[in-house]
């Protein structure tokens, strides 16, 4: 009862961060309409094709092609089902031609994403940008000029999680609080949340809460006990992480590591794990983003 006090306030805290920003940002017609939270795959939709569900793939396209390649060798179901656990953008190399693709899939029922914090970001950017005409965009994020409004709009309308209940798995970019329904979950954790907590004493009981810091507390996935099996990203320090109920599949590929995906189900049935090599380092400097990760 105490956990569920205490998510809730976090989510009524959520639902103000959006009605706050939806009234900042009254100028792209496009953002009128709230985007989905939480969004159910159904069997209907996906039928007997076997799940890919892919880690971070910051712009890595060439790599994500090949990883496609490599999961249609493994499996008898040439036509695959993707499924990207946010982070999809920013970064790497191809942003763009990842987000075309993506769309396409989705056009035509053959993919699913969740949105990462990078994608929050590239949001963010874009709010100055339709509020400001001079608004200088950050270096690092000089290549969002290429994108087109109905681009934004995608990246928008994508949600914070996704269910597949004829799998009995979630997909969210960081994490879920245990204990916490999805409902009631924060979406600040959903998209930005490595470590938890439990038994912090709150004056209407003890709770477990999310930190963005995997300084403190433990990693979340080691507190969670299903039922669902959880399929998660962005925590690239601590690479693949298999655990009974959660599966972290962040392993740094725009740093030169490599691009992991889980393939599941389909018509035999398959649960393999398979990654192919980065074929450079896209970004430079991994040391220090995990030094930042650390300190704010």
């Amino acid at each position: 009862m105490a956990a569920l006090i205490f998510n809730l306030l976090s989510s009524a805290r959520d639902t103000l961060q959006l009605l706050l920003m939806q009234m900042k940002n009254s100028t792209p017609s496009l953002f009128s309409s709230s985007a989905l939270l939480h969004e159910v795959v159904t069997f209907s939709q996906i039928g007997d094709r076997t799940v890919l569900i892919v880690g971070d793939i910051h712009g890595c396209y060439d790599e994500l092609q090949e990883l496609i390649k490599t999961a249609k060798e493994s499996t008898i179901d040439q036509e695959l089902y993707l499924v990207c656990v946010g982070d999809m953008l920013n970064k790497g190399p191809k942003s763009k031609k990842v987000l075309v693709f993506l769309r396409d899939l989705m056009d035509r029922g053959m993919a699913s994403a969740v949105k990462g914090n990078h994608e929050e970001v590239i949001l963010k950017h874009y709010s100055c940008l339709c509020k400001d005409k001079d608004y200088a965009l950050p270096r690092r994020y000089t290549y969002l000029k290429e994108f087109e409004d109905e681009d934004f709009a995608f990246i928008k309308s994508l949600p914070y999680s996704i269910s597949i209940p004829h799998l009995n798995i979630i997909i969210v970019h960081a994490g879920l609080v245990p204990g916490i329904p999805l409902h009631r979950q924060s979406i600040q954790d959903l998209c930005q949340m490595r470590n938890v907590e439990t038994n912090i004493r709150f004056p209407w009981g003890l709770v477990s809460t999310a930190h963005r810091k995997p300084i403190r507390g433990v990693a979340w996935a080691t507190k969670w006990e299903g039922p669902q099996h959880v399929y998660f990203g962005h925590d690239c320090r601590r690479g693949l992480q298999q655990l009974p109920f959660a599966t972290g599949l962040d392993t740094g590929c725009v740093y030169g590591d490599k691009l992991t995906g889980v393939l599941l189900g389909g018509r035999s049935g398959i649960h393999t794990l398979l990654s192919v090599p980065a074929r450079c380092q896209h970004y430079a400097g991994k040391q220090q983003v995990l030094l930042e990760e650390c300190s704010t």
